[in-house]
């Protein structure tokens, strides 16, 4: 394929992306939040012309990275290829839906790999240690290694051995979460990540601007 056919291909691909999610979400592209940082070179952030050249820019550059790789985009026992690879299963009486970016043969093992447009690289690999068991109690084989695609970069992360996480842990992690919320009890759990939240506002573990009306109920036993 040549450039042009490329670059036409990403346009139309875009354009029907924005088309649909315009559609779905019943909100036109000229509402839409942009991201990324302003800055003098880009005083509008990452909107839609950004990504009309950096998106394919990314693009072209994950394909140049899986050539060189040599690892086979995986098919699945079912005969589905393992691209946003999606199931519903459930984990300790919990239903949990995945949707796994890409799932890999490489040799004789199997590797989930999320595509992160960021440019941090996550920190903590419970997410794909999840994938690895939703693929194992769906169809019994397991991905033995994780990693993110840095799209930004056409970079691969490091393989990380994804055993610690076994369907076992989040048997156990999603039985405690539902014992505890039969209970009422919500900890606060205070990270960097608190400003993303949507309840941040309402919190009075990070002194939110609305905690006030929402305050901590001291639990005493009855007598």
């Amino acid at each position: 394929m040549s450039s042009k056919e490329m670059t036409l291909e990403w346009q139309t691909i875009l354009a029907n992306q924005i088309d649909e999610l315009e559609h779905r979400t019943g909100v036109p592209i000229t509402q839409w939040r942009t991201a990324g940082r302003k800055t003098k070179a880009k005083p509008a952030g990452e909107d839609l012309a950004f990504w009309e050249t950096e998106g394919l820019r990314q693009v072209e550059m994950y394909g140049e990275w899986l050539a060189k790789s040599g690892w086979q985009i995986a098919t699945m026992p079912d005969g589905h290829p393992g691209i946003e690879w999606k199931s519903e299963t459930s984990f300790g009486g919990s239903p949990v839906r995945v949707i796994v970016d890409c799932i890999y043969k490489v040799g004789d093992d199997f590797v989930v790999v999320d595509y992160k447009t960021g440019s941090r690289t996550p920190f903590g690999m419970i997410q794909m240690g999840l994938y690895a068991s939703a693929v194992e109690r769906v169809y019994g084989i397991r991905p033995k290694w994780g990693a993110f695609f840095m799209t930004r970069k056409g970079e691969l992360s490091d393989l990380t051995d994804l055993s610690p996480w076994s369907m076992e842990y989040f048997d156990y992690g999603f039985s405690a979460m539902n014992a505890t919320i039969e209970t009422g009890y919500f900890p606060p759990n205070v990270t960097d990540a608190c400003s993303y939240c949507s309840f941040s506002d309402y919190c009075v573990a990070v002194n939110g601007s609305k905690s006030a009306n929402y305050p901590l109920v001291k639990l005493t036993k009855e007598k």
